[in-house]
């Protein structure tokens, strides 16, 4: 919105004469006012009346602001010259929410809070206190936009302070009487670093050993509460095993003796320790620890001027490690040992292997046959001629057993024998086998955090892998290789606990068996005489602590149609059934592996589970035998 403004001044003569008077008169005018006194009792009068008196008063010209407007009451009873007038009308500004600005010849009268974008930078000494300034303050040792945090909340709401990187300066608008204050603040703030920096090599004593103690014997210079002018800095080389210091030089001083005092030859009695291990395998934590420090080599810690072999050994008998070091090693080999043997999460992975199987077979065949007894040659007519019925013609014909002929397919069969003519035979084969089976197999093992574990159940069967013929002296020797596998099921698994509820698990699964329909006899030229069926899952899953993971599955959907007979007329309708043999064959498998993990943190979660498994064991009683009560007691001699 612009503002309108209303200057209260002398009024300007247009006529020269009158001009060149005033020229002369004013300067006497003024020097008159700057000795007159004056008494100013005011009770509600108008504010710009209360300026234009001022202006007659203190001889100023005054722009002001066109929404100033409000009621003054002003009560003295001393008389007072124009500069006291001039600070009593700055206080009533201020106490108005105004604010006086000099702007070259006039004062421009503005609102606070916008008097910081009008303050006149020029001529600061000679402000009245309750004008609005501009000043730019040049700071030298601090960091100026640092130095603003703190003056910020030391300043009113209506000024501004700003900081400057480059030049490295503060920018403050405000009354005259706050940035003298702001000044004086920053001259007590801005004063130079006179600490400093000192190095001390240590001789006999190890950095790190010292800083710790230096941080007990003095905490309130050291630690990390230590303030105040004596504090020191202290850091520790470890490459050149010396110590930096940063201080008053009066304090670095005394640090400097006592360290000075503390850094002696180290006692070099009982260097031996002997460590029993709770949780961890002693001949593994030698073997880290050995790759630590060189068996048999002095002390890492070259700078420290102690020259004492490190010797660490494992002692599997009673699980401890023996290690011989100075006492500074000592201390940082027990604190290694003391977070490394600490009691591992066990895990419990329970698995989950379901297999249905469906088989359905069908077979039919049918086949006719005439022969004549008293011819030399039976039978004389087939429909199939290397069918079960030419054997059985062959085998009536002769008076020899018809049953070793027939299959273990039901059959059905009529005919007729004639001594002096034609016989004849018919049979009709079909067979319908269905097979179904379910399968499920759980099996369960608790392993450490990062231990692998396995579990195989199963059999083992023999495989014929070679045969070889030996002899001497004409005699012959066969001799044939036999190899033994595992087949049934084979579980190995590698857990890793993340985060205590996270598990990433490494999981080899395998489930074998002997196939029930391909096991014929190879032969003997053959290198096996089984076959197995096998399937096996190798992966690496994530699975939060209980949670159930599918870690694969197999959907096999298989159906075969056979159909074997004489060419040409199994295809003749009706009759063709007595020149074929149709076989139908289908089968079904579905296979689904599923695992769960449960992280066992204490000795109560594991009784936990125990109690949970041996119930699961007793689900049928069996002739009404009775169950004993817990696991315990199976271990005192109790049968189920």
């Amino acid at each position: 919105m612009p503002h309108s403004w209303q200057t209260c001044h002398a009024s300007r003569s247009p006529h020269p004469w009158l001009a060149a008077l005033l020229f002369v008169l004013l300067p006497l005018q003024a020097l008159h006012a700057a000795k007159q006194q004056y008494s100013i009792n005011l009770k509600n009068a108008d504010i710009r009346e209360f300026i234009t008196m001022v202006s007659s008063m203190t001889g100023k010209s005054f722009v002001v602001d066109q929404r100033l407007k409000g009621k003054v009451t002003v009560i003295s009873n001393t008389k007072m010259g124009p500069d006291a007038i001039y600070e009593l009308f700055l206080s009533v500004l201020r106490v108005q929410g105004y604010a006086a600005v000099p702007a070259g010849e006039v004062v421009k009268i503005v609102q606070q809070v916008l008097a910081k974008q009008s303050g006149n930078p020029n001529d600061f000494q000679r402000r009245d206190s309750e004008e609005i300034i501009t000043r730019v303050i040049t700071v030298r040792n601090t960091s100026a936009v640092e130095l603003v945090k703190t003056l910020r909340p030391l300043v009113p709401q209506y000024s501004h302070i700003a900081g400057l990187n480059e030049p490295n300066a503060l920018i403050i608008s405000d009354h005259a009487a706050n940035i003298q204050r702001v000044e004086d603040m920053v001259a007590r703030i801005d004063i130079a670093d006179s600490s400093s920096v000192e190095i001390v090599q240590l001789v006999e004593a190890w950095v790190e050993d010292m800083v710790a103690l230096l941080e007990q014997l003095a905490p309130e210079q050291i630690g990390k509460s230590a303030k105040g002018p004596n504090r020191v800095t202290v850091v520790a080389s470890e490459r050149t095993n010396s110590l930096v210091l940063k201080g008053q030089p009066e304090t670095l001083a005394k640090m400097k003796a006592l360290i000075t005092e503390l850094d002696v030859p180290a006692n070099r009695s009982g260097t031996v320790q002997v460590f029993r291990l709770a949780h961890s395998d002693a001949k593994d934590m030698a073997e880290l620890l050995k790759g630590l420090v060189s068996e048999g080599g002095s002390d890492p810690k070259q700078g420290a001027g102690v020259d004492v072999p490190v010797s660490i050994q494992a002692d599997e008998a009673l699980n401890a490690l023996v290690i011989r070091a100075n006492p500074a090693t000592q201390a940082e080999l027990t604190d290694i040992i003391t977070r490394l043997d600490v009691r591992r999460l066990q895990v419990l992975i329970e698995g989950a292997i379901v297999e249905v199987t469906t088989d359905f077979d069908r077979t039919f065949s049918s086949e006719l046959g005439i022969g004549d007894a008293m011819s030399s040659t039976t039978p004389i007519g087939l429909t199939r001629p290397l069918g079960t019925i030419s054997q059985l013609l062959q085998s009536l014909a002769t008076g020899t057993a018809a049953v070793p002929t027939l299959d273990s397919a039901p059959t059905i069969g009529a005919g007729r024998q004639s001594e002096n003519g034609v016989s004849f035979a018919a049979i009709i084969r079909a067979l319908s086998t269905n097979r179904d089976t379910n399968l499920l197999s759980t099996p369960s093992i608790t392993t450490m955090d990062n231990q692998e574990a396995k579990i195989v159940v199963g059999q083992q069967v023999p495989f014929r892998t070679g045969s070889t013929v030996t002899g001497s002296q004409g005699a012959t020797n066969p001799f044939t290789t036999i190899q033994r596998q595992d087949v049934g099921l084979t579980l190995e698994v590698t857990p890793h606990i993340h985060d205590g509820e996270v598990i990433r698990l490494e999981i080899r699964q395998e489930i074998s068996e002997v196939s029930q329909s391909g096991n014929s006899n190879i032969g003997s030229g053959g290198s096996a005489d089984l076959i197995t069926d096998r399937a096996e899952i190798v992966t690496t899953v994530l699975a939060n602590d209980g949670e159930i993971v599918v870690l694969g599955g197999l959907t096999r959907d298989k159906e075969t149609d056979t159909e074997s007979g004489v060419p040409g007329l199994r295809k003749v309708p009706v009759l063709g059934r007595l020149f074929k043999d149709t076989t139908t064959k289908r089968e079904k498998r579905v296979q689904m592996v599923f695992l769960r993990p449960t992280v066992l943190r204490t000795g109560e979660s594991m009784a936990t589970e125990v109690t949970r498994k041996y119930r699961g064991i007793w689900e049928v009683e069996i002739e009404g035998t009775g169950v004993p009560e817990g696991v315990s007691n199976l271990f005192n001699g109790e049968r189920p």
